[in-house]
């Protein structure tokens, strides 16, 4: 112990030193039985806790393994689902094209069968009939009472032949109408196949989704239970380890203590030895003197002493 240790502890009697040393060193023994308990506890909490670390990080791995594939089936499926609404947009166009189509139409088929209310029959069956009534209107010798009905025939056959003529023109529009819808409707017909099909395929996309996602859920609730589990066992072995520190920062102390009260006792056991020695050398001294011979410790004493010079 150096001096400067020595200091900072009192000066204690050699009876006062026996009962504090035995003191320090039944302090040093608790602490040591206290660690050894502690020690012992620690592992029982700690018992189980390395498995439990590694299903919960084995579970946060697998968590971290789906989620990239899982935002990748998103991506996909968001991808998906702004094709099907450009799709849906050229529909809704051609959807209105068609109906204008449509409405062309109805008006030309309603324009043609008034013309056909009209006319009353076929260009071919009018022409004949006027042909016929021309000619007798021409070269037949008739009453004048029977030229006039002939030639009121002519003017109402001129009409509907006109209406006929008039009606199979717009019929003509109407099937030329009919083909241009035809390639609209043709369309509309692609693109809703096309939106069909991604709309089954964004579908598959958000089912493995949300399967994936479920899976997450479920592996990181139970990650989770694991971590919950070891945090437990970590709140109960931290008060341990706070005693653990506490007693380790006393045993130095303690031992320090005790080191100082050791060479306090060793001084006394010195002066102790160093008085019984001086009687012992008293004694060796009056032998020397009075019979010349002494034992082997009584001469090694006389000679430490210099009382017999060699």
């Amino acid at each position: 112990m150096t001096e400067e240790v020595s200091k900072s502890y009192p000066k204690l009697s050699e009876r006062e030193l026996k009962e504090k040393i035995n003191q320090l060193r039944q302090r040093l023994d608790q602490n040591e039985r206290e660690l050894k308990t502690i020690f012992r506890d620690i592992s029982l909490n700690n018992e189980g806790g390395q498995d439990l670390k590694a299903k919960r990080d084995g579970l946060n791995a697998r968590v971290k393994e789906l989620s990239p594939k899982a935002a990748d089936l998103r991506k996909k499926r968001d991808e998906t689902n702004s094709k099907i609404a450009e799709l849906k947009a050229m529909r809704e166009n051609l959807r209105g094209k068609g109906k204008e189509f449509n409405d062309k139409i109805g008006d030309l088929k309603k324009t043609r069968d008034k013309l056909n209310t009209t006319a009353r029959g076929r260009l071919e069956t009018l022409e004949k009939a006027y042909t016929d009534e021309l000619n007798i209107f021409l070269n037949v010798d008739i009453p004048l009472e029977h030229e006039l009905n002939v030639y009121n025939r002519l003017l109402e056959l001129s009409q509907r032949l006109e209406a006929t003529k008039k009606a199979n023109a717009v019929h003509g529009e109407i099937t030329v109408e009919y083909d241009r819808a035809k390639v609209i409707y043709t369309d509309l017909d692609s693109l809703h196949t096309q939106v069909q099909t991604l709309a089954q395929e964004s579908q598959k996309y958000h089912e493995e989704m949300i399967k994936i996602y479920n899976e997450i859920d479920t592996l990181r609730k139970e990650a989770d239970s694991y971590h919950f589990q070891l945090t437990e066992k970590f709140k109960n072995i931290s008060p341990l380890r706070k005693k653990i520190s506490a007693l380790k920062n006393e045993t130095p102390k303690l031992r320090d203590e005790l080191g100082v009260y050791l060479e306090q006792m060793k001084g006394h056991q010195l002066a102790r030895d160093e008085q019984k020695n001086e009687g012992k050398r008293e004694l060796a001294k009056e032998k020397l003197n009075k019979k010349g011979r002494l034992s082997l410790d009584e001469f090694r004493l006389l000679v430490e002493s210099k009382d017999i010079k060699l």
